[in-house]
């Protein structure tokens, strides 16, 4: 389990999150830049730090790396397979 993609991304995306949440990532870049899938999100801004659409951002944060994890163990499986 320790070894899976679908365990470490999202994790590190709470970590990433809940540095935004407490306030030390001001300006949102932190969770901007290692957030592709957040990128496509045009209502995205550093004015607008309500917490219902925060929370929604760090969902989608969280479950956007967790689907990615799960891809690249799919992936790294297949692979091994071979």
């Amino acid at each position: 389990m320790l070894k899976k993609f679908g365990f470490w991304l999202p994790l590190f995306s709470l970590f990433v999150c809940l540095y935004n949440a407490i306030g030390e990532d001001d300006k949102n870049l932190l969770l901007y830049f290692t957030s592709p899938h957040l990128m496509y999100i045009e209502s995205y801004t550093s004015n607008g730090r309500q917490f219902d659409g925060m929370l929604a951002i760090y969902l989608i944060n969280i479950v956007g790396w967790l689907v990615i994890g799960i891809m690249i163990d799919l992936i790294v499986k297949a692979i091994k397979r071979r």
